[in-house]
């Protein structure tokens, strides 16, 4: 879905973006672009046009325009249930550690971490930050909960004897 969203969205903003400069655009290999442009062509959201033997210019149809909005909505409410689920995993993870406890959030300042920051800032929580390849072994207490959000460091986290809590479960 995203990548066709991606191929629609580029093709809207530059008709005459090359198949080359897409697969940059996208990080899908140039083949992938090659296959998805054809499905699209197939489906009627993208008409192919050639200008010169070895120039091609896209173009988005009426049809193409409705489902790239459709994606957008898609894609849009995809997001927003997901930052519902990590506010409501911090909702729950605060609710079960109620009383004598510090909350760390470990990892990089990143947009994650701006939605887990503004949620505990609305419920005026006070947290410590530990950015990613800090140190954590003053907080293996029970008093201590740590927060992570990047499946690396949830991995790593969890060997030790710390107590982590993925937000994004």
């Amino acid at each position: 879905m995203t990548n066709e969203l991606e191929i629609l969205k580029s093709v809207d903003e530059d008709s005459k973006i090359t198949q080359r400069e897409l697969a940059k655009r996208t990080g899908l290999s140039l083949g992938s672009v090659n296959v998805l442009l054809k499905r699209l062509i197939n489906k009627g959201l993208v008409k192919m046009e050639h200008i010169k033997p070895r120039t091609i210019k896209y173009i988005l149809t009426p049809k193409g325009m409705i489902e790239k909005a459709h994606l957008t909505y898609k894609y849009i409410v995809s997001s927003y249930n997901h930052i519902a689920n990590i506010e409501n995993k911090l909702l729950e993870t605060l609710d079960r550690n109620k009383g004598d406890r510090n909350i760390i959030l470990y990892g990089n300042k990143d947009e994650l971490y701006d939605i887990i920051t503004s949620k505990l800032n609305a419920m005026d929580e006070h947290y410590q930050t530990v950015e990613k390849e800090g140190c954590l072994g003053a907080y293996t207490s029970d008093k201590y909960i740590i927060i992570a959000w990047h499946p690396e460091d949830i991995e790593n986290l969890n060997c030790g004897h710390l107590s982590v809590v993925n937000v994004l479960e």
